[in-house]
């Protein structure tokens, strides 16, 4: 027996614990069950939220999807705009438009292309409401907005990784052949396992 517990501690646990939700009625143990939740109780209000915050991301025209520092739409940039406008009725979030990052402006000292543009981001935002009110969009001047993306884009290190990661295939694409011709140790020539 341990000294630091007293000799009555024990039988006082086991009796309670077997005792629990037997005490006067013995069908009052099907009472202290608590049922479970349906499946989903506690898990769907997250996946609800991350699809309307995908939902908002989705009317979100990114600086990449115009030509350089112009205000002309490139060829995914049309195609993302035809598809916001015919399911813009579906939505309540505003389309929004990334500002520009890559400007130069003449009164720096090295005239790096770092900068913001309003000119040319309202620009941007007008030709995108002139082209949604021509697809029959009648709140498009209220609808659409110059502001940062809901999600941030990758960094292009990140964007290499994500688009080799596509083409090789499983789970994160194998450990590198570390194995020495596949005898063991980690790896497995460079593909995933499952």
């Amino acid at each position: 027996m341990n000294p630091l517990v007293p000799q009555w501690v024990v039988p006082l646990t086991t009796v309670v614990i077997f005792a629990g939700c037997q005490y006067g009625n013995y069908n009052r143990n099907r009472d202290c069950i608590t049922p479970p939740m349906p499946l989903g109780t506690l898990s769907d209000p997250i996946w609800k939220t991350h699809e309307s915050g995908a939902e908002a991301s989705d009317l979100v025209i990114h600086e990449h999807e115009w030509v350089a520092n112009t205000n002309s739409l490139n060829d995914a940039g049309i195609s993302h705009l035809m598809r916001i406008a015919s399911r813009i009725h579906q939505s309540q979030f505003p389309i929004v438009i990334e500002p520009s990052s890559q400007s130069v402006r003449a009164e720096t000292e090295h005239q790096f292309p770092i900068h913001n543009d309003l000119k040319l981001d309202m620009s941007r935002r007008d030709i995108v409401v002139e082209t949604l009110m021509k697809r029959g969009i009648a709140d498009a001047q209220a609808r659409v907005q110059v502001g940062p993306a809901t999600a941030p884009g990758f960094e292009s290190f990140e964007g290499e990784s994500a688009y080799s990661r596509g083409f090789g295939g499983g789970f994160g694409g194998g450990g590198g052949g570390g194995g020495g011709g596949g005898g063991g140790g980690f790896g497995g020539g460079g593909r995933g396992s499952f």
